[in-house]
């Protein structure tokens, strides 16, 4: 077998699995978790199921590929303790807007499926990321635990009515917008009971 016909069969293996995430995040979005089914992603993708299953195994796997919504935190942790809340908030819109069908799966599927709920609650934990990309500059205190999965539950509830509620007035919020709104209730949740953190 030759390099080129190699690599033209590796180039349409891509192509396939590009399409079948491209339809699983459609499918999951607009059905949720349950209710998708592998016949449906593959009439979608344009393929026979069987090729659904030989690249991602099951539905389980499928969802895994096509929700995975990693946020990566490391820029939040570059700038001033008085601009945290702004970078936090940047960070995380910014990220699943430009994946707006994968949030949207994992965030419709996620109160009837298990797996997608556990996701949601640590893709959201962002007390924790900002006490580890900001260690030593936020208070630790008796309710660090509960500031941070309010702050949690303030980013979820807004991700929630942007992309699968689609209110909207916070569906078309600009980021700075959302930055504007969301960012007096995240310095609050920030700075806990000493209530000095953003200016130390």
């Amino acid at each position: 077998m030759s390099d080129t016909s190699s690599s033209s069969r590796a180039q349409r293996r891509a192509r396939t699995r590009t399409a079948i995430l491209e339809a699983a995040r459609q499918e999951f979005a607009q059905r949720g978790y349950q209710k998708a089914t592998i016949r449906a992603v593959a009439e979608r993708a344009g393929c026979d199921p069987s090729l659904v299953m030989q690249h991602f195994g099951n539905k389980q796997g499928l969802f895994r590929a096509a929700s995975e919504l990693d946020l990566d935190m490391a820029a939040v942790s570059a700038g001033p303790a008085e601009e945290l809340s702004e970078r936090l908030i940047r960070a995380v819109f910014e990220q699943m807007d430009a994946r707006p069908e994968a949030t949207a799966s994992t965030f419709r599927s996620m109160l009837t499926h298990d797996e997608s709920a556990e996701e949601a609650l640590e893709l959201f934990n962002l007390g924790e990321m900002a006490q580890n990309v900001y260690a030593g500059r936020l208070p630790d205190d008796e309710l660090t635990e509960l500031r941070g999965r309010l702050l949690g539950a303030l980013t979820l509830g807004t991700a929630i009515t942007r992309y699968v509620l689609k209110f909207s007035a916070v569906e078309q919020a600009s980021i700075d917008d959302l930055v504007a709104c969301l960012r007096p209730a995240v310095e609050v949740l920030l700075r806990g009971q000493n209530g000095d953190a953003a200016a130390r």
